[in-house]
């Protein structure tokens, strides 16, 4: 497991123990793909829907919803994929034909081209802001706590 996806379950854990929610809303902006004409991230449509795979296994009621994303095939994909994975469904790599399927092209599958942005933050940076966030969860006022 690389080291920035540890702490991402890191901190989703402990936001999750810290509020215990009844439920969790998920927004799925797809701005942070690879290649968004407006984003300036680089993640790939895998790696954006194990943090939906990952909230999914809290078992509690998930709304998911949509927002962000400037590349409305890779948007199509994403949350594609995503729906996929909320459904508990593997779905093939490639795109079934579609009065659409030209915006696919020329690959024609639900993957996009890796990016090539050139990841600046060290794992110590990683690391620091880890644990600011841990040590604010810490201080910060929690929702009470309720006994079934």
């Amino acid at each position: 497991m690389s080291h920035s996806r540890h702490s991402l379950y890191s901190i989703i854990s402990k936001v999750v123990e810290t509020y215990q929610p009844g439920a969790i809303v998920l927004q799925c902006g797809a701005d942070s793909l690879a290649g968004d004409r407006l984003g300036c991230f680089n993640l790939s449509i895998d790696g954006h829907a194990e943090c939906v795979r990952f909230v999914k296994r809290f078992n509690l009621p998930l709304l998911v919803s949509g927002g962000g994303g400037y590349t409305k095939e890779n948007v199509a994909r994403c949350w594609t994929v995503e729906t996929g994975v909320l459904l508990d469904t593997e779905l093939p790599e490639e795109i079934p034909e579609n009065v659409y399927i030209k915006y696919f092209g020329p690959e024609f599958s639900l993957k996009i081209p890796n990016g090539h942005i050139e990841n600046l933050n060290s794992k110590s940076y990683l690391s620091s802001i880890k644990m600011q966030v841990l040590e604010n969860l810490r201080c910060i006022q929690h929702a009470p706590r309720t006994r079934n």
